[in-house]
Formats: structure tokens, sequence, C-alpha cells
């Protein structure tokens, strides 16, 4: 008895638990290459983890991002000719790091993603050497983060099944090796058709990692890239039988392409090595350095006035029975070499604590390419094709040339220093990159030989001020620059300069409340246009200018119930132009006003325990379908809704896009414009995960 009294006794225990922060990402390393609480970033960040990914059901980057104010949505079967816009301009895309060349991110996989951040504005160009070529970060830049092998087992495997034949599998499985190395890899393999006629979706999907760590002092990470799509080339519609149905009307299934028509492939491989060491209690060293390639064969038709004097250069819409159908292989390879050391180091002066970081980027990207127009001028055949009663003519490949028209060569050389200063409620900025960049611009189709090695010195600058422990205020100034390629100039190109001021407030867990309202002005110059003077070459004699307010929001009401809003209302146009007439026009495809309102509530007790409920909404301004504004897209709101129910192991899920299956267009990109698509209809899928 005296045994069982001594042990029956037992100290007070304390437990204590952090707040369920629902979809709030405390800190980011992407908008400052260290990692920093987000509080004290004096730019726009906004991050979305992969907890908010698989609870909408997200299938492309495009449904992901909608829950970020101001980025453009991108449809599936337009993926094949743009990328997405932050704030009215281009943005460049970072996987683990390293920019990615050539790579139209809307063709990512979902299944490695872990985070992904999302850094408005150019903020001095933070990765590599984004500015060459097509490739830049004008309007900011999206990270995305994949996951890491861990010292913790995973095993999961999905299904999926949905409208139009949708059907994939999806696997993340993670061994521990032993004490310091683990193994990880995920998959997919996805098919789908689509509501356009023979359009498909066909996604082949593989990331096998390796880390290394022997103790806490040292961290080797090695990821393995290979990611395969396949799809059938899509020009969309004309205006004439969609918008405009005076005269006649389209199917929204029309598929205006050639018999036989070739598919549409992107092929992305990859590797890339991190390894971080800790040198002492101050310094930290860190090497990325990594090689990817991407290889698009893409082969498309399309229809043009048979009277346009520009041939197969103009859409055809004009009238429904007189259009020539034409065709082009469009192929690049495009091979990037990065290795990217630096130094960071965390110290005190008298009152301030500093990060300080300091490093290289070293890039060099081998980029080939053609377009060959089927029978040399692009012309399938000279019957004239009438869309009241299609019978398209049949594919003709077109000779490749021996070696590719375009051969280019990109090098890059980046030296920066950083430094991150906290004061007290004071957080300072301050950074300065040094750019070289070599350019050999080589197009033998048209004579083009232009040679070009631009530097220059992008500063960024920037403050928060806590205002209490849940209120801050920030402001911060950024440059970037872009060598264009892909132009026709006469003459060596000249960098394209951006530059972005922006203040903002943020609110830290004020009620369940974390959110950044920013102000922005963000301006792009040297912008190539038409040379009045030279048919077909270009000149830079352009500015543009996008200015407004974003909102971005998450509130975790209760630990069961969250929310996510993002607003944007803003003004993008051209400023400057050879063409007098585009002057103040808006930029093609970007609307002055976007808004995301989504909620879930997931169910933790009772009977109904492990029942997700979600629904959201997503409203765009109406589109300019062109650079002229001779037509724009009207403004839509598209609902969205998902259900999940976790039961043991298993998760079990029910996603609907397009919940009232609004039919609406929106902008092709194709040829940069002109034509539309038939925005996606409601589509179902349900899905199954499981551990084990």
């Amino acid at each position: 008895m005296a045994y069982a009294d001594e042990v029956g006794k037992l100290e007070p225990i304390e437990v204590h638990a952090d707040r369920d922060y629902g979809y709030v990402v405390k800190s980011a390393s992407a908008a400052t290459r260290t990692e920093t609480p987000v509080e004290n970033i004096p730019q726009s960040i906004v991050t979305v983890p992969r907890a908010m990914i698989e609870d909408q059901g997200a299938k492309t980057l495009s449904d992901v991002l909608r829950n970020v104010s101001n980025v453009n949505a991108v449809d599936a079967r337009d993926a094949n000719n743009v990328v997405f816009n932050i704030r009215g301009f281009h943005s460049g895309t970072v996987v683990d790091g390293v920019a990615m060349k050539g790579n139209l991110t809307d063709q990512e996989s979902l299944v490695n993603v872990e985070r992904i951040d999302v850094v408005k504005g150019p903020a001095g160009a933070l990765f590599g050497s984004q500015g060459v070529g097509a490739y830049d970060t004008a309007g900011g830049t999206i990270a995305i983060t994949t996951l890491e092998p861990a010292q913790e087992p995973v095993r999961k495997i999905g299904f999926k099944l949905g409208s139009y034949g949708e059907k994939g599998i999806d696997f993340d499985l993670n061994q521990p090796l032993d004490a310091a190395w683990a193994f990880r890899v995920t998959g997919e393999s996805s098919n789908s058709d689509s509501e356009t006629d023979r359009v498909f979706f066909r996604k082949r999907a593989l990331f096998p990692s390796l880390a290394w760590s022997p103790n806490g002092d040292t961290k080797v990470v090695l990821r393995i890239r290979y990611l395969d799509n396949t799809t059938l080339d899509y020009s969309g519609l004309p205006v004439n039988g969609t918008l405009n149905t005076s005269t006649y009307t389209l199917p929204r299934q029309t598929n205006i392409a050639a018999g036989g028509l070739p598919d549409t492939t992107n092929k992305s491989r990859g590797a890339n090595l991190q390894w971080t060491q800790k040198l002492s209690d101050t310094w930290n060293f860190s090497l990325l350095t990594a090689y990817n390639e991407v290889e698009l064969n893409q082969r498309g038709t399309w229809l043009s006035d048979s009277a346009s004097a520009s041939g197969c250069f103009d859409f055809g819409s004009a009238t429904p029975t007189s259009n020539t159908m034409c065709g082009v292989r469009m192929w690049a390879r495009l091979k990037t070499t990065t290795i990217s050391p630096s130094l960071t180091a965390k110290f005190e002066t008298a009152a301030a604590r500093h990060t300080l970081n300091v490093g290289i980027d070293y890039e060099e990207t081998r980029d080939d390419e053609f377009m060959a127009y089927s029978n040399g001028t692009g012309a399938l055949s000279a019957a004239n094709v009438d869309l009241t009663n299609p019978a398209y003519p049949a594919w003709s490949e077109p000779v490749a040339p021996a070696t590719p028209d375009q051969r280019n060569r990109y090098v890059s050389t980046v030296a920066y220093l950083q430094d991150q200063v906290d004061v007290g409620r004071w957080h300072f900025l301050g950074s300065i990159r040094y750019s070289e960049i070599k350019v050999t611009d080589i197009n033998s189709a048209y004579g083009i030989s232009n040679i070009t090695r631009n530097s220059r010195t992008s500063p960024r600058i920037g403050a928060v001020y806590e205002l209490t422990s849940t209120v801050s205020a920030f402001a911060g100034y950024g440059e970037g620059m872009r060598v264009p390629a892909f132009y026709l100039f006469a003459a060596p190109p000249k960098p394209e300069e951006y530059t972005q001021k922006e203040v903002g407030l943020r609110l830290k867990d004020l009620a369940g409340i974390t959110a950044t309202v920013a102000l922005f002005d963000l301006n792009r110059k040297n912008v190539a246009i038409s040379d009045p003077a030279n048919a077909g070459y270009y000149i830079q004699a352009g500015r543009q200018r996008s200015k407004g307010i974003d909102i971005d929001l998450r509130w975790q009401a209760t630990p069961s119930w969250s929310w996510i809003a993002a607003f944007t209302r803003q003004t993008a146009r051209i400023v400057e132009d050879g063409d007098s007439s585009l002057i103040n026009k808006q930029l093609f495809n970007v609307p002055e006003r976007t808004a995301r309102l989504a909620t879930r509530y997931d169910i933790r007790s009772g009977s109904l325990a492990g029942l997700g409920l979600g629904l959201g909404l997503t409203y765009n301004s109406r589109l300019p379908g062109n650079s002229t504004n001779t037509f724009f897209t009207p403004a839509t709101t598209v609902w969205d809704a998902q259900a999940s129910y976790s039961v043991g192991r298993a998760r079990y899920g029910l996603n609907v896009f397009n919940l009232t299956n609004k039919q609406y267009y929106v902008p092709s990109s194709y040829f940069l414009g002109g034509q539309v698509i038939p925005a996606l209809p409601r589509t179902i899928t349900a899905t199954a995960n499981f551990s084990f």
C-alpha cells in the first residue's frame, strides 16, 4: 500500500500548444534568400502551403495561384504559350532556388510541391539571371519549394477520376536509410480529355531525391527532375462566332486544327544539388548547383484571312467562309547550368542585429530553336475553310533545318550583398546586385547576329516598423533588368529596366487575421515595339506602368474555420509606344479588378469528425483580348466547392470547379492575342488518398 501511495503522487504537468495557424506561414526565404519572419520583409510576399493545395483539390499551378492577389489565371489549353503575370507583367519561375529557363509555369506538377511563395515586384532579380531572353521577373517571382527526404517514413498513394475522362495516380514514398541518409520519391501519371474536340492532357512526373545529414552542421540534398507534358495544340477561336454571334455561332467545342495534327510535347529534365554547412556560430556556407534541360516541340495550326496582306501572320475572323489554314512547327531546347555559392552571417553590433548574405550566381544557357512553316509559306491548302461547315486540310510536316535557325547563348555572372538589420521595432533591408550578362543572339533565317555585353547594378532597399505587436508598416524600392532576345533587332538590344515602389501594412494574427495591404507603382521601360521604319523588326522605345492596391488576407476564425481573401484594383497601361494609338491602352489580358474569397470548415469532433467542406468564388473584371483593346471578354464570377472526409489512414475528396457551369470566354495568348478560349465548364474530380 505504501508503494501504491508513492506512485500515485504525480507532479503537475503543464502542456503548451501552438495556436493552429491553418494556412498562415510564419517565415519565408524566397524574398530574401534567408529565412526571415514575413512581417519583417519590406515587400509583398504571399505563401500558399501544401495544406491549401490539398484542401482545394488544386490540379494546376493556376488553380493554386487564384488564392494570391494579382496573379492571372492560365487556361490549360493555353499553357504552351504563356507564363504567369504578376501585377500585369511577366513573372519568373524558381524551383528549389533555381530559375527555370524555358519552363512554361502552369505545366508544373503539384505532387512534389511543399509550398509556393509569390514575391511581387522585380526585387533586383533574386535568383540567378532570369533577366535574359523571354524569361524575366518584371512582375515578380513564383518560388516553388519541393518536398525533401526526412527521417520519418512516408507512404502515400492517391487516385483520381473526373470529368472528361480524367484519371490519375500519384504517390509519395519517403524512407530513412539510417540516421544520416534518407531517400524520397514522388510521382504522378494523369490523363484527361477536354471540352474542346481532340484536345487532351497527359502528364508524367517522377521526382527522386536523396538527403545526407551526418550531423546538425551539414546537410546535402540531391533532387532529380523528370516531367513530361503532352497535349494537342489549340489556337483558340475567333471573336466572330463567339463573343460576336450576330452572323453565326461557333460551338464551344470547336477545334480549328488540321487533320492528323501531331502532339505537342514539353519535356523537362534536371538535377539540383544543395549543400548547407555551418562554419561557426556566426557563419554558414551554402552551395547550390543545378543542370536543367527543357525541350518544347509544338506543332500548331490556325486560320488566316484569305485577303490579308500579312498572309499567315493574321488570325482569320473577318468572315466565316473565307479563311486559309496555316501550319507551323516550333521547336526549342534550352540547357542551363547554375552555380550559386553564398555565405550568411548573423551577428550583433551595438543595438543592431544583422543577417548578412553575400554570394555569386553564375548561369549559362544554351538556347537552340527553329520555326518552320508547312509547305514553306505556312498555307496547308489553297482551298478556303468555311467555319459554318468546316473541312480542315491534312497536316503537312514542315522541313526542319539541318541546324537550328536560332542559336542563342546567355552567360550571366552576378555578385550580390544583402544586409538585414533589426533595431528595436525597426527592420531594415538593403541589397545590391551587380550583373554582367553576355548574350549571343544568332538567327540565321533573318540574318541576325547580335552579341551584347551588358552590366547593371540593381539596388533594393526597404524598412518595416512595428506599430504594435500585431500591426506593422513597410516601404520598399527595388529594380530589375532583362536583356531581350527572340525579337528581330537591327542593332544589339539594350536591357529592359524595371522599378517598383511599394508601401503597405501588415497584420500578424490580429484576432486570427494575418494580412498584407500594399500600394504599388511598377514601371517597365525600354520595351520592344515595332520599328515603324523597318517592317518586321523591333526597337526599344516602349514604356508600361502598373499601379494599384493588393490585399491578401488569411483568417483563422476558429481552429476549424479558415477564410482566404484576395483583392486587386490596378491600372496597367501602355505609357509610351511608337504607335500613338496604343498609348493608354490596357495591357493585354490584365484585369483592372480581381477578387478571391474562399472558406473551409473542418469538423474535428463528434459523429461527423473528419468531414471538411469548402466554398470559394473568383472574380475577374473584363479582360482586353489584344494590345489594341479592340475587344474585351466580359467580367466573370466563378464558384468552386470541395468536400473531403478523413477516416483512419484514408482521405476521400470531391472537388468541383465552376460550380454553376458558367459559360464564358477568356483571351487566348496564341500569337499574343486576338482569339478567345471557351473557359473551363463545370468539372468534377473524385479523389482517394491512402497512407500506409
